[in-house]
C-alpha cells in the first residue's frame, strides 16, 4: 500500500502568537486582522497551494481565530455530521505534551461551520477518539462565532473562551499544543501540521506549538 504523508510530520512547528489587550469582535469582518495575526502557511512545504489566510491570537479570555476562505462558491456544510462537510476544524492542547499519543482532559477538539444560505454558523466541541481522559464538553453556545459570505468566498471569525479550555493558564504556561484543518469540497484540505492517513485528529504529538507571546 502507498500512503502519502505529508513532509510536515517529520518536523516540529512552533509559531509566536500575538497578543491582542483589545479583543476583536466577532461579527465575520476581517480588517481588524493584520499580517502580524497570520499563521505560516506551510501547505508550501508539500507543494500544495493555500486556497484560505488563517488567523490567531490570544488573551486573558482565550484564544480567537479568522480564517478567509477565497474562491469557495457556497458552502456545502453537513450540519447533522459537522465534520464531513466544510469549515474549520481546531485542537488545543493546553499542556503540549509533545511525547504522548493520546489525549489528555487538556486537549480539545472544535468545529466551526460557516453559514450556508439562511442558516446561521454553528460551532461546538466533540470528544478526542482514543483520549486517556476527557474534559467536560462545552455548550455551542458558549463558542461564539461569526461568518461573512459572498460570491468569492466567506470570511470567519471565532472565539474560544479561557472557560471552554480546561488548564488555560497564560501566566503558568505560554506554550499551547495547536493543529487545524480547514474543509471545502472544491479545494480540499488545509491543514497546518499533519493530515490523514496520520492519526492527526487523535495524536497530539503530530500537532504544532503555538507561544502566547506580549
Amino acid at each position: 500500500m502507498n500512503l502519502e504523508v505529508p513532509k510536515r510530520a517529520f518536523f516540529n512547528f512552533a509559531w509566536r502568537c500575538p497578543h491582542r489587550s483589545v479583543p476583536p469582535a466577532i461579527d465575520g469582518d476581517l480588517q481588524d486582522w493584520d499580517r502580524r495575526f497570520r499563521l505560516p502557511d506551510l501547505m508550501a512545504l508539500d507543494g500544495r497551494e493555500a486556497f484560505a489566510e488563517v488567523y490567531a491570537a490570544w488573551g486573558e479570555r482565550g484564544l480567537y481565530f479568522a480564517v478567509n476562505v477565497q474562491k469557495a462558491a457556497g458552502a456545502n456544510v453537513d450540519r447533522r455530521r459537522p465534520l464531513q462537510g466544510d469549515g474549520l476544524q481546531i485542537w488545543v492542547d493546553t499542556r503540549d505534551v509533545r511525547n504522548a499519543h493520546r489525549a489528555s482532559r487538556y486537549c480539545h477538539h472544535f468545529y466551526f461551520l460557516p453559514g450556508a444560505g439562511r442558516l446561521k454558523p454553528k460551532a461546538g466541541q466533540t470528544r478526542i477518539r482514543r483520549a486517556r481522559a476527557h474534559s467536560k464538553l462545552c455548550e455551542s453556545q458558549e463558542l461564539p462565532v461569526a461568518c461573512d459570505t459572498s460570491g468569492t468566498g466567506y470570511r470567519l471569525e471565532v472565539h474560544l473562551p479561557a472557560k471552554t479550555l480546561t488548564g488555560f493558564d497564560p501566566e503558568e504556561n505560554r506554550h499551547l499544543g495547536f493543529t487545524y484543518l480547514l474543509q471545502d469540497r472544491r479545494q480540499g484540505r488545509q491543514f497546518w501540521t499533519a493530515d490523514e492517513p496520520l492519526p492527526v485528529a487523535y495524536d497530539p504529538s503530530l500537532w504544532g506549538t503555538i507561544e502566547l507571546v506580549k
